[in-house]
């Protein structure tokens, strides 16, 4: 019974396999063909199923910036980094779509601890992290396991030595995913947006941002966001007007 219940899981987990490489597959040909709509309808429908990936991404940035919509290209470039800070391929094709933003924004410098967590997740992202403690949680468990049938020296050091990583890493994996959580960052996708004084059309023009500029969502009230940009000037815009990472 067990035998079967295990086969009929490595059925189900092939087809579910075999079913996004075909949907993949599908919108790389059409987005070989220069159906650059289709190719984004079938990379949509592996995101929607829930699949992560920053390949997905990276292809859908493709088909945007093909189509000329550099905010969307943007936008999926650094939703595929969020995943893979590593992948060279959307460092670069990320590059090339950020010397092409209208606005040329000087950024504040960084306080010492941002840096360095910034280093840190720029190098194994949010995601990975997760992955990484568990592959530690079980190894830990296994040697816990081993440790009561045979008591080992060695192993109760080893043990020791895991659970202080483990806590090191889940500390900085908790600071990381508060600091990520309330910095909400969203890719200006209109031409040009005003940004105000006030969540009101009626208040003053504080300075003006055009389509790709990164910002950072510190707050919501209705329709509207009071963002920030790299060189510390905020205020607020409507939320139509960008889209979150």
């Amino acid at each position: 019974m067990k035998k079967e219940f295990l086969l009929f899981i490595a059925i189900c987990f092939s087809i579910f396999i075999k079913a996004e490489d075909n949907l993949f597959k599908k919108g790389t040909e059409f987005y070989d063909s220069g159906n650059y709509q289709m190719a984004i309808a079938y990379f949509d429908s592996l995101t929607s199923s829930g699949i992560i990936s920053s390949e997905i991404h990276y292809n859908k940035g493709n088909c945007y910036f093909k189509l000329d919509s550099l905010a969307l290209a943007i936008v999926e470039y650094e939703r595929g980094l969020n995943i893979n800070p590593k992948d060279l391929d959307i460092v670069y094709n990320l590059k090339i779509c950020n010397d092409l933003i209208i606005d040329d924004i000087n950024q504040l410098p960084e306080l010492f601890y941002k840096q360095w967590f910034s280093n840190v997740f720029n190098t194994i992202s949010i995601y990975n992290w997760q992955i990484l403690i568990i592959i530690f949680l079980i190894l830990l468990i296994t040697s816990l396991i081993f440790t009561k049938i045979k008591t080992n020296n060695n192993l109760k050091i080893f043990n020791t030595f895991l659970s202080v990583i483990i806590s090191i890493s889940l500390i900085i994996y908790f600071i990381g995913n508060f600091t990520e959580k309330n910095n909400i960052q969203a890719i200006v996708k209109e031409n040009v947006v005003n940004i105000r004084s006030a969540p009101s059309a009626e208040s003053s023009v504080q300075f003006t941002i055009h389509s790709g500029t990164k910002v950072v969502i510190i707050d919501a009230v209705e329709n509207w966001f009071n963002i920030s940009i790299a060189d510390g000037r905020k205020g607020w815009a409507q939320q139509t007007s960008v889209i979150e990472i």
